[in-house]
């Protein structure tokens, strides 16, 4: 004979509405934004700078259109924390 299964009940955990996302601190607010300009612009170089020396003509035009449509796609996702006023 079969046993019948029985389902477990499970509660979802509900989040404290007191704080919204706007009140929680930002993890990286302590890069200014010459040091994101930095971030995005110097891996962009450098691997222009290596496509052009190993001679990947392809590549040196793929790749800044692939590391621009990344940082917009994580920028969009994020809400633009970035150019948003710091305290």
């Amino acid at each position: 004979m079969a046993k019948s299964k029985k389902k477990k009940k499970t509660t979802r955990q509900t989040q404290k509405p007191a704080q919204s996302q706007e009140e929680l601190p930002r993890k990286f607010t302590w890069i200014p934004l010459w040091g994101w300009l930095l971030i995005f612009l110097l891996p962009l170089i450098m691997s222009e700078y290596m496509f052009y020396v190993a001679g990947r003509t392809a590549s040196m035009i793929l790749f800044p259109v692939v590391w621009v449509g990344f940082w917009i796609a994580l920028m969009q996702r994020s809400g633009w924390p970035i150019f948003k006023k710091r305290k």
